[in-house]
C-alpha cells in the first residue's frame, strides 16, 4: 500500500469521524431541546388539570342553576326544538337524495331511450326505402286472369305493418319526450 493511499484513507477516516462527532453533537442538543420541551409540556399539563378541576366544580354549579331557572326550562325547550328540526332536515335530505338517485335513473332511462328512437328512426327509413324499392319494382300489369290492381305481397304488406306500428312509436316516445320535464329533453 502506498503513502499516498494510506494519507488519503487517514483523511477520509477523519472526516467521517468528524462528520459522526458533528451528528452526535446535534443528536445530543435535538434531545437536550426535546426534553425541556417535554418539561414544559407536562408543566402546562399539570396547570391544565389544576385549571380543568376548578372549573368542572364551578361548571356543575353553574349547570344546577342554570336547571333550576326558568330560562333553563326554555333553553331545554329550544334543544329539544332543535333536534326535532335536525332530524326533520336528516329526512327531508334524504328524500332530496332520493329524487336526485331516481331523476338520475329517469336520465339514464330517457337517453336509452332516445338511443333506441335514433335506431327506430334508421330502420322505418329503411323499412320506407324498402317499401318504395317494393312498389316501384312492382309489375304494374296484372297477372293473367288477375285483378286490375295487384295485391300486395305478404311480405310487402308485413313490412307496411310493421313501419306504421313504428311510425305510432316514434309518435308516442316524440310525445313524451316533449311532455318531459326532468329537463333532458333536447
Amino acid at each position: 500500500m502506498s503513502r499516498r493511499r494510506v494519507e488519503a484513507e487517514l483523511i477520509a477516516v477523519k472526516a467521517d469521524r468528524e462528520r459522526l462527532r458533528g451528528e452526535r453533537d446535534q443528536f445530543l442538543e435535538d434531545r437536550n431541546v426535546a426534553k425541556a420541551a417535554a418539561r414544559t409540556a407536562a408543566e402546562k399539563f399539570v396547570e391544565a388539570d389544576a385549571t380543568n378541576r376548578r372549573l368542572a366544580g364551578r361548571n356543575s354549579e353553574l349547570t344546577r342553576r342554570l336547571e333550576d331557572s326558568a330560562e333553563g326550562a326554555y333553553v331545554t325547550q329550544l334543544e329539544t326544538r332543535l333536534q326535532a328540526l335536525a332530524k326533520g332536515a336528516a329526512r327531508w335530505m334524504l328524500a332530496v337524495w332520493s329524487r336526485d338517485r331516481r331523476i338520475s335513473i329517469l336520465q339514464q332511462q330517457l337517453d336509452a331511450t332516445r338511443t333506441n328512437l335514433v335506431a327506430s328512426q334508421a330502420r322505418v327509413a329503411e323499412l320506407h326505402e324498402e317499401l318504395r324499392k317494393a312498389e316501384a319494382a312492382a309489375d304494374p300489369r296484372p297477372p293473367e286472369g288477375g285483378a286490375r290492381h295487384p295485391r300486395p305481397s305478404s311480405e310487402l304488406r308485413a313490412a307496411r305493418d310493421h313501419a306504421k306500428a313504428l311510425d305510432r312509436r316514434l309518435s308516442e316516445v316524440t310525445a313524451a319526450n316533449a311532455n318531459c320535464k326532468c329537463g333532458g329533453a333536447a
